[in-house]
């Protein structure tokens, strides 16, 4: 076979949508999973029933062979090759009943006409192949196959113009198993342009089960991975609040460098909108415009905006200015395909950074939108200038920062003002394989420039404060009978002394929530305000188990903070060195389990107060597969009595996938507030796949953002070697996610 086959065979590779018919399992070089090697086996999805196993064999002879019962050349030079005759070259081999061959021209083969080649077969009844480029190919009654793929079709007819544009009539495209046809794409007249990378489609539907569920009476798509302006393929599902909801959309591939994604909207008991994504690249990095907007016929127009980019003009230079907005006046896009969510605060920002490695400076001004008058508006940084610079050394660590915030209130009801900030953060470190100490000292310096708008009044103020501190740890390692375990003490002294901070206010302050990993921290507050005061000795214990390699399976730590003296500082307010703020001697007992496994994994973290005999954290978190295609997550959360009542949480969920048989499950999940004394969450769902279909039907009641009830169906479903179609709940995460996602079941 000459060159010019080959090229057939790749822009036959290339078709993601032709037709295809049915045909014999034989025909398709396919063959049963128990007829398979256990290597093969192994290689297979749990829903494949076979796989196709191509036994062509190339030759290292760079000629070609010719093979036949007869084989005669008539007197104008044409080769007659009748009866099993076989053509064979290096990368491919023609075999039919007969054979008529032109050198340079053309083959031209009928009677169960077969080409194969490494990853391809074709077969025909009937085929012409030109040689030479100057005439048409055709292939006639063509059955297709891409042995890596999985992709068949089957067409009346396969012609190639001198241009390499392939007319396809007649037909279906699948990527489904030849025992097992889920779906297929039909088509009348295809037409596919390599040259361009577009193919256009006449008539064309899609069938699942046999069921038509999608036509289309003109389809223009991509043949290749370069980018092609198109329709999309629909997302749909249904409420019993919203009714019908459909989103169809659009992409514009508008040059090399710039495209468009236009997505219309439609909510039957809403209204309709439209949503808008555009994407530039330059040489220098990313700008990105998202609008989505919604005629509601409820609130009228609703709309949400976003413009981001981040440009690096070298190693060192990088820019960047986000710009989110929300003209209508706290109305939200009842539909919304865009990464834009409803906000109390919209931001708008720009910054340039400068990076020398271990030398770092930002400058930084951010604002904000917020469309809810009755909303405490969050303070703008105009502008915020930080450095920072970090070395170390075998036994020296060194750190510093500073920072400089004109802080501005935009509602101007309290106060604002200017901070400098400076800390310097200086240790030694002397370690080896078992064992480390670390003394160090942090060096921290605050200077404000107050307005208070409730006096009209401005100040200033600054402090100066060193905190030392000493991390130590030994470990202890013992040989296990499988893998090995470690065991490691931690002793962490903190001295953070008091100091009057009446006149420091709270710019971006907060209270660390006190877990075990937190007990370890130098600083009681998050922020570059208040300096929390404590002295306090932290015990912790941790031990992990190793598998035999070296994986960690186990990890169980504990510990407390043994207070040395009462604490005066709080985040806000004034402090006084005889009022305590808080006065308990020791923490919780502060503890995390986790675990994971091939079957199961597991988290656990619990705190428990000694005095009081009660629990003020206890979060737990299971997945469980305790037999293959079984999966159960489990999931508990108690936190109560925080500073922020809103931050309270009391909930627990079980969500399961449980097989029914070789392809279907069904997936469960029940979600449980016990301060609501109510689910927050109720979803079934029945799931169907195999090896080329995945389809996902789930009844789901939840409580909204809102805190009222909603309920929905929805549908997803993939096709395999061609496109995902269907609808999501995208108001919160859920057991579907899992089964659909990340259930690692199927694709």
């Amino acid at each position: 076979m000459v060159k010019h086959l080959r090229t057939y065979a790749l822009f036959l590779q290339s078709l993601f949508i032709l037709p295809l018919a049915q045909a014999q399992d034989n025909q398709w070089d396919w063959v049963p999973r128990d007829s398979l090697t256990a290597e093969q086996q192994a290689q297979l999805s749990q829903y494949c029933k076979g796989a196709y196993v191509n036994t062509w064999q190339p030759i290292s002879s760079p000629n070609t062979h010719l093979i036949s019962d007869l084989i005669v050349r008539d007197r104008s030079g044409v080769i007659h090759l009748e009866g099993a005759a076989e053509i064979t070259q290096p990368e491919s081999t023609l075999s039919a009943a007969q054979i008529e061959v032109v050198p340079d021209e053309y083959y031209q083969a009928s009677g169960n006409v077969v080409l194969r080649s490494k990853t391809q077969l074709i077969r025909s009844s009937n085929s012409y192949i030109s040689n030479n480029g100057q005439t048409a190919t055709k292939f006639t009654d063509a059955r297709f196959l891409n042995h890596d793929t999985g992709a068949r079709l089957e067409a009346d007819s396969l012609l190639y113009n001198k241009s390499g544009v392939a007319f396809i009539e007649e037909g279906f495209f699948t990527t489904c198993e030849p025992t097992d046809e889920s779906w297929k794409l039909y088509g009348s007249s295809i037409e596919l342009d390599p040259n361009s990378g577009f193919g256009t489609a006449k008539h064309v539907h899609i069938r699942i089960a046999d069921i038509p569920v999608f036509y289309f009476p003109w389809l223009r798509f991509p043949i290749d991975d370069r980018r092609q302006t198109g329709f999309l393929f629909p997302s749909f599902g249904y409420s019993g609040s919203d009714g019908l909801s459909l989103s169809a959309p659009f992409y514009w591939n508008i040059d090399s460098n710039l495209d468009a994604t236009i997505t219309p909207n439609y909510i039957q008991q809403e209204g309709e909108g439209i949503d808008l994504e555009v994407r530039h690249l330059s040489p220098y990095g990313t700008t990105t415009y998202e609008q989505s907007t919604f005629e509601s016929d409820d609130e009228g127009k609703q709309t949400l905006i976003k413009f981001t980019t981040k440009q690096k003009f070298n190693s060192h230079i990088t820019t960047g200015v986000t710009l989110e907005d929300n003209p209508t006046e706290n109305l939200y896009p009842e539909a919304n395909t865009t990464s834009i969510a409803e906000k109390d605060n919209y931001e708008r920002s720009a910054y340039i950074s400068f990076n020398s490695g271990n030398f770092l400076n930002k400058v930084t001004y951010l604002t904000y939108q917020t469309p809810d008058n009755s909303e405490d508006k969050p303070f703008e940084w105009r502008p915020r200038i930080s450095s920072s610079y970090v070395t170390s050394s075998s036994y020296l660590n060194y750190s510093l920062t500073t920072q400089y915030t004109d802080f501005y209130d935009p509602d101007e009801d309290d106060f604002d003002g200017e901070r400098l900030v400076l800390n310097q953060d200086i240790s030694l470190d002397f370690s080896n394989a078992w064992g480390s100490i670390s003394p160090g000292v942090l060096a921290q310096y605050r200077d404000y420039n107050v307005h208070d708008y409730t006096t009209g009044s401005d100040s200033s103020s600054s402090i100066g404060h060193l905190t030392s501190y000493l991390d130590s740890s030994i470990t202890f390692e013992r040989q296990l009978t499988v893998g090995r375990q470690t065991l490691t003490p931690r002793l962490n002294y903190l001295n953070s002394p008091y100091q009057d901070q009446d006149d420091i206010k709270d710019f971006d302050g907060s209270d660390l929530t006190q877990t075990y990993s937190q007990a370890f921290s130098h600083k009681r507050f998050s922020g570059d305000d208040r300096i929390g005061d404590t002295e306090q000795i932290t015990f912790g214990l941790e031990s992990r188990i190793y598998d035999e390699n070296n994986n960690e399976k186990w990890a169980l730590k504990a510990g407390q903070i043994f207070y040395l003296k009462d604490r005066y500082v709080d985040i806000s307010g004034d402090t006084d060195e005889d009022t305590a703020i808080h006065n308990a001697e020791q923490s919780d007992l502060l503890t995390s389990v986790s675990y994971s496994g091939d079957r199961y994994s597991l988290t656990n973290n619990l705190n428990y107060d000694l005095d009081e005999n009660d629990a003020s954290l206890v979060q737990f978190i299971a997945a469980l597969e305790p037999i293959d295609d079984i999966k159960i997550n489990l999931s508990y959360l108690y936190s109560l009595d925080n500073s922020d009542s809103d931050d309270d949480a009391h909930q627990a969920a079980i969500g399961t996938i449980l097989p029914v048989n070789q392809n279907w499950s069904m997936y469960t999940q029940y979600t449980y507030d016990f301060l609501d004394e109510d689910f927050s969450r109720q979803i079934f769902g029945l799931g169907y796949e195999n090896c080329c279909v995945k389809v996902s039907l789930s009844y789901q009641d939840w409580i909204d953002d809102d805190d009222g009830s909603d309920r929905g169906v929805f549908l997803q479903f993939t096709l395999r070697g061609l496109s995902s179609a269907g609808s999501a709940n995208s108001d919160a995460s859920s057991i579907a996610d899992t089964y659909w996602n990340q259930g690692k079941v199927g694709y």
